[in-house]
């Protein structure tokens, strides 16, 4: 049982038809539907039925090559969301959107009409976008690297937070008698100039029912980090060792409170993908046959886009994982590489064992075993405080969801560690996680401006 009352929180990082790489072969899946509503709202309201707090939609500026043999085809995260909140009435709806091709004002103005249509529910994914293939789609020539990215990326947050800020609380009136929807006294402009933007503001719509949407930063290099201290609610991390995380737990405290902020603000919560089964014979099988649809090529293509464009096909599958941190280009991410790159160098991993891992579970921990068993595992990384919950990612979606909410989240529940009801209506009550306080832009308001 749980004394400390402390609960965990429970994600669904959804990808199409979920994580395993080529996953659309099973016959668990239904890939003539991945792109109706109807796929998408059985996922959010089976979610919701777990009590879960957030589906969470990935993304990708553009089509990997692995296309041909794996479906991995993105539709655009805030439309699916949208949708989603006429169908689903409490669970958070957490879209991911790049601070590189995007800008601040659009950005801005999408998660708030968002947080407005969900009743208090967005929630902003924020990335750099470390896949060099998207930059052709943006009119540019190469991925701008690392370091400018997340230069560009703080900006690009504070611009939006603000732009949310623009309009306080009472500003809509709605005096009939005298003729005042709007004081234009309490709308005020920002006027931001800085290195990689200048935005007039205001934005187009009220201040968000959260103040600000829920904020999600997923990456874990160190300037990942130091943006999540200083604005994320949410870090979405890859951990596969309890050390490890409880480490990058630590760190991120630190961190977070170095910011000036409560460091507890922020949750921890690495991906983990769980394959259910009455047994552990049953869930063996059934990783075992999930991993045996991955076709190497699609699983080598996902790793060629995580690494930067490194081509592993010129590689003997059979061969030791290449060492290939030279190799790396400035514009690619730095955490996951690194990660895998430590992981295959301490196990004694060859690129064909490395390609297995990544594509069951697209890179992150995978729990094979009966509820009871997935149950004890998570309980154990949460207890010791190495993660306050996890970003579910089921390797085949609806099923693999619906075997975790009706088998797992029972007996985490029976145990104390995750809530049977929602007590709170937004996305930030169900995080436990208040806005900050507004801070109202540098420009006049528009009463001034007229």
């Amino acid at each position: 049982m749980n004394d400390t009352g402390r609960q965990m929180h429970l994600a669904v990082f959804a990808q199409g038809l979920g994580a395993a790489q080529s996953v659309w072969r099973s016959p668990r899946t239904e890939p003539d539907k991945v792109h109706t509503l109807g796929h998408w709202a059985r996922v959010a309201q089976v979610a919701e039925e777990g009590k879960l707090d957030a589906v969470f939609i990935a993304d990708a500026l553009n089509l990997s090559t692995s296309i041909g043999s794996d479906a991995t085809e993105r539709p655009d995260p805030i439309a699916v969301l949208s949708a989603l909140s006429a169908v689903t009435s409490r669970i958070g709806l957490v879209g991911t959107s790049s601070t590189t091709y995007n800008q601040p004002f659009t950005v801005a103005r999408q998660f708030a009409t968002l947080d407005h249509l969900s009743g208090g529910r967005a929630g902003w994914n924020i990335v750099t976008t470390a896949i060099a293939a998207a930059a052709g789609n943006y009119g540019s020539a190469e991925l701008p690297e690392h370091e400018a990215r997340y230069e560009r990326a703080e900006e690009f947050v504070e611009v939006v937070t603000r732009l949310w800020d623009g309009w306080q609380e009472d500003a809509i009136v709605l005096d009939r008698e005298a003729g005042v929807y709007a004081d234009l006294a309490r709308i005020r402009r920002l006027d931001h100039e800085g290195g990689h933007f200048t935005v007039r503001g205001p934005l187009t719509i009220p201040r968000p029912p959260q103040g600000w949407p829920l904020l999600v930063q997923a990456g874990s290099s160190p300037t990942g980090m130091n943006l999540a201290a200083r604005f994320a609610d949410m870090v979405f991390t890859t951990q596969f060792d309890i050390k490890d995380a409880r480490a990058f737990v630590d760190r991120m405290r630190e961190l977070v409170t170095a910011k000036g902020r409560d460091p507890f603000a922020v949750a921890v919560m690495p991906g983990v993908t769980p394959i259910v089964g009455r047994t552990v014979q049953e869930a063996r099988d059934l990783a075992r046959e999930l991993g045996d649809l991955v076709r190497p090529e699609a699983t080598l293509a996902f790793m060629q886009q995580m690494f930067g464009g490194i081509d592993f096909t010129v590689y003997d599958l059979d061969e030791p994982f290449p060492d290939v941190r030279d190799l790396l280009p400035p514009h690619a991410s730095v955490s996951r590489p690194r990660l895998f790159m430590a992981m295959a160098e301490e196990e004694g991993l060859t690129l064909r064992q490395v390609a297995q891992r990544i594509g069951l579970s697209t890179g992150h921990r995978s729990i094979v075993g009966t509820p009871d068993q997935i149950a004890d595992e998570l309980a154990t990384w949460f207890t010791e405080e190495a993660a306050d919950g996890f970003n579910l990612m089921p390797a085949d979606l609806p099923r693999g969801l619906e075997d975790f909410v009706e088998e797992v989240v029972p007996r985490l529940q029976d145990r104390g560690l995750f809530r049977k009801e929602y007590t709170g209506s937004t996305l930030r009550e169900h995080l436990g996680a208040p806005a900050p306080e507004p801070v109202h832009g540098n420009g006049p308001s528009m009463a001034e401006s007229k």
